[in-house]
């Protein structure tokens, strides 16, 4: 595939957990240790230039032209680990972010997210044994635990069945119910759920510490409810105040968006037409290619998973450029080379 004259493209990369987990009480959590994020800066740096977000919407805006190989470092979810581990980091290599905060996670009030809800009792208790304690609380028939489903977008690295039991609780299960049944697991495995956000999440001072540096923050909905399972109106009411709530925290003129779980069935066209009216600059999905700038609609610019770059390849280390990385980096140069 090639690309026409003049067009560019964007590698925006996506985050979550940045943390050294084996250090932690739950050494099961999935996630980048610091010294793999380095080390992936490290081959980003080389190879690409990284935009801000600004710098990304002014060339949707057709204002500016991004540089060729530029790149976008984006963190979901507004984990603690953004401003113990990551801010530093940034800060040192005079690079920019965009974070993606949920205000029910970082606002006054803290509550966990039904989806770290999840994560976390997964790493406490194991798929087999929390797929187990979800069918018994729920009373929901065995045969629907077994389901899979691509509703959350491709995730090679899942195993089958916590991709099975994350289903359960996210897709199958009504969400009302699911929160019951989370909310009561949680509290009887792992503790008090206010004092675990508290500890899990950014809070406003450090929201705002960040920003004054020029950290860019984004809305990631009030609940991180999946937006498709919700009627039009449930989804103005995850998205509405987004856009305020980040412009009084931060003094920012434009607040970006990134949907939860990201797949194109966890959204929908209403959800589309919705930020547009709330006045949100743009949208990630997690779509894992690269952006095309004139291509992609600015409420569904794709990213790839930093699974997806070297030096972090299923999990462990690599030692090759996966195949992702090569294909990018060969469309860039031919882009380069017709000027």
């Amino acid at each position: 595939m090639s690309e026409k004259r003049g067009e560019r493209s964007c590698l925006a990369v996506m985050y979550h957990y940045v943390r050294d987990s084996s250090a932690t009480a739950f050494p099961d959590i999935r996630a980048l240790t610091p010294d793999l994020f380095t080390r992936q800066l490290d081959w980003l740096q080389e190879r690409c230039t990284i935009v801000s977000v600004e710098d990304l919407s002014r060339a949707l805006d057709g204002a500016q032209a991004l540089p060729p190989r530029a790149a976008l470092l984006t963190f979901d979810d507004g984990f603690i680990d953004h401003f113990a581990t990551v801010f530093p980091v940034l800060r040192a290599r005079g690079l920019s972010g965009v974070f993606f905060i949920a205000h029910d996670a970082c606002g006054p009030s803290p509550r966990v997210l039904g989806v770290h809800k999840t994560h976390f009792l997964l790493a406490r208790l194991g798929a087999q044994a929390l797929g187990r304690a979800v069918l018994q609380e729920s009373g929901i028939a065995a045969d629907v635990a077994g389901r899979s489903g691509s509703v959350f977008g491709n995730d090679r690295w899942d195993a089958k069945d916590e991709h099975a039991v994350r289903h359960l609780l996210n897709y199958e299960l009504p969400i009302d119910e699911a929160e019951r049944v989370l909310d009561l697991l949680f509290a009887r495995h792992i503790g008090d759920m206010g004092t675990f956000a508290r500890s899990l999440y950014l809070d406003e001072a450090q929201i705002r510490a960040m920003a004054a540096t020029g950290i860019t923050f984004g809305y990631h909905t009030r609940s991180h409810r999946m937006l498709s399972r919700l009627d039009p109106a449930q989804q103005r009411e995850e998205l509405a105040g987004g856009v305020e709530w980040i412009r009084a925290l931060t003094g920012q003129a434009t607040v970006p968006f990134c949907y939860p779980w990201g797949g194109v069935k966890t959204y929908t066209a209403e959800t589309v037409r919705a930020l547009g009216d709330f006045g949100y600059s743009l949208a990630f999905n997690t779509v894992r290619r690269r952006l095309r700038i004139g291509h992609d609609g600015r409420y569904e610019l794709p990213r790839v998973d930093t699974r997806d770059l070297p030096p972090y390849t299923q999990g462990e280390e690599g030692t090759q450029t996966p195949a992702m990385a090569q294909e990018w980096l060969a469309l860039s140069e031919r882009s380069e080379s017709k000027g």
